[in-house]
């Protein structure tokens, strides 16, 4: 069907040319704009005009804010222990009340996972991965990555950071090598540096001069502002483990230190989006007994301020399976959690989803994760789930 589809509008376009009856070029845009990423590849091929309309900047930002419209994929990364891969999927995410409850997972790619390997959220499309002297920007809708200048480091112990200025269209990454403290304690980020992907663009000093401050995991972007976790220094010789939170602005390339509350905040181990805000959340590992969720949603950066809710999941069957809450769904109608197996066990690989307003659990199978057969893969009886993260739209990128 797609296929026929895609044809018929070539086909309207490329015969009618120079009839009365032939389609505006301008209206092409707004014809193609909702085909998938698939449909748009062949009509490369088209002709030049083709090419030209869906290479446009303008138009690669348009069909990225109409995909963000429709349903969303959910990657997982999983690491094989037995061979230090990462390996990467995503899959559909079907919503409440579908029947049957199971997705088909696809396969991506796998990278190592040493040394220093770092793995981002899905920004808008894309993801990024790879070890501090080989950076790669990887697009699950088009299935292509490009390779980012290697920066001007020795050092292996370097934070990258990927953010999307929703305004401009442009994705950035802001990359700080983490020092030597002169006591003892962590390093401060010093050459903090940026980098906008595309048009050969190279790495660049930041000029804004940041808070003092050592960089950690986790990150998230949200509306343009790229958050991350952060230890600060205090004003003492020593720097102290004061846990805090940087955002950088991706289009003005300011930083500022958010100060999180002084309470259990300060153990978060990821952050999400929730309602639209930033939050910092904090979930022990768990079996069949009831499982706890700590969020911190930010309400307002400017005065520090958090809101805190504490969720109860219900009691889980599974006795030999261990837990984890990975992220929330990003869904500001739902507001669903999702929970996953800390390791893969027999096919089917699934899910939990985990609704605070009803306290209930809905289970989703993903076919086609344990049950792929993949080089360092499928004879690897130690893989673990790495990271869940929602929000995978389609994106022209690397077309």
């Amino acid at each position: 069907m797609e296929r026929q589809k895609t044809k018929k509008i070539s086909d309207d376009v490329t015969t009618s040319r120079g009839k009365s009856n032939s389609i505006p070029l301008d209206l092409i845009p707004e014809i193609i704009i909702g085909l998938p990423v698939k449909a748009l590849a062949r009509f490369l091929c088209v002709s030049k005009q083709y090419a030209s309309i869906i290479r446009n900047r303008d138009f690669v930002k348009s069909y990225l804010i109409k995909s963000s419209t429709r349903p969303q994929d959910l990657i997982f990364t999983f690491k094989s222990k037995r061979y230090g891969k990462h390996f990467f999927f995503s899959s559909s995410q079907p919503s409440n009340g579908d029947e049957p409850l199971s997705s088909v997972a696809s396969y991506h790619m796998k990278c190592h996972s040493q040394p220093y390997t770092a793995i981002s959220p899905s920004v808008h499309g894309l993801i990024c991965y790879g070890t501090p002297s080989k950076l790669m920007v990887y697009n699950p809708s088009t299935r292509r990555s490009i390779s980012l200048l290697k920066i001007d480091s020795q050092r292996t112990r370097m934070y990258h950071y990927l953010g999307y200025d929703p305004i401009d269209g442009d994705y950035k990454m802001l990359c700080m090598s983490r020092g030597m403290h002169v006591r003892r304690g962590r390093g401060l980020a010093h050459k903090i540096q940026v980098l906008t992907i595309g048009n050969g663009n190279q790495w660049r000093m930041i000029e804004d001069c940041p808070p003092p401050h050592s960089p950690e995991s986790p990150h998230i972007c949200i509306d343009g502002v790229l958050y991350y976790g952060a230890y600060f220094d205090t004003g003492t010789r020593i720097l102290r483990k004061d846990h805090a939170v940087m955002s950088f602005d991706v289009r003005s390339e300011k930083f500022e230190l958010i100060k999180i509350p002084p309470e259990r905040a300060t153990k978060f181990t990821k952050m999400t989006r929730y309602n639209g805000k930033l939050a910092l959340m904090y979930s022990d590992k768990f079996r069949s007994y009831i499982g706890r969720i700590e969020l911190w949603v930010l309400e307002d950066a400017a005065k520090h301020e958090w809101s805190n809710t504490i969720f109860s999941l219900p009691r889980l069957a599974c006795l030999k399976t261990m837990f984890q809450v990975y992220c929330a769904t990003d869904d500001d109608d739902a507001g669903e959690f999702i929970v996953a197996p800390e390791t893969l066990g027999a096919p089917p690989f699934y899910v939990l989803y985990y609704d605070p307003k009803k306290n209930s659990l809905r289970r989703v199978d993903i076919e086609g994760i344990t049950e792929t057969k993949l080089e360092y893969w499928d004879n690897d009886l130690d893989r673990r789930t790495i990271s869940i993260f929602p929000s995978q739209v389609e994106n022209l990128m690397f077309l």
